[in-house]
């Protein structure tokens, strides 16, 4: 909804002025393309950004770890009866681990069964 507002008052921010401040007969074969790219460009940038934003839906993990033993990190589900069948889940999954050389680490991204 934001991106098609935002993309309709650019198209109106650039073609109001111009078409007020233009002198000729027909400015509008001019002026409606030039503000549809814009406001497309608009419309664009804004449904990435919308996209980029997690809402509903996006399950965020973080996790960090540090020692000298064994170090096991599962970013996602673990089971096979984690989620419901059927159901898509977006994930943002962030791990770090360090080791101080003797231990073993074990990162897992994704789901784990």
């Amino acid at each position: 909804m934001l991106a098609v507002a935002g993309s309709a008052l650019a198209f109106a921010a650039v073609a109001v002025p111009w078409a007020v401040l233009s002198k000729g007969d027909d400015p509008w074969d001019v002026i409606a393309p030039v503000a549809g790219v814009v406001a497309a460009g608009v419309l664009a940038a804004l449904a990435w950004w919308a996209s980029q934003a997690g809402g509903a839906g996006v399950r965020r993990v973080r996790q960090s770890a540090r020692g000298r033993g064994r170090i096991s990190q599962t970013g996602g589900n673990t089971g096979a009866s984690a989620a419901a069948p059927g159901t898509a889940v977006r994930e943002d999954v962030r791990q770090k681990a360090r080791s101080d050389g003797t231990g073993d680490i074990d990162q897992v991204g994704g789901n784990r069964a």
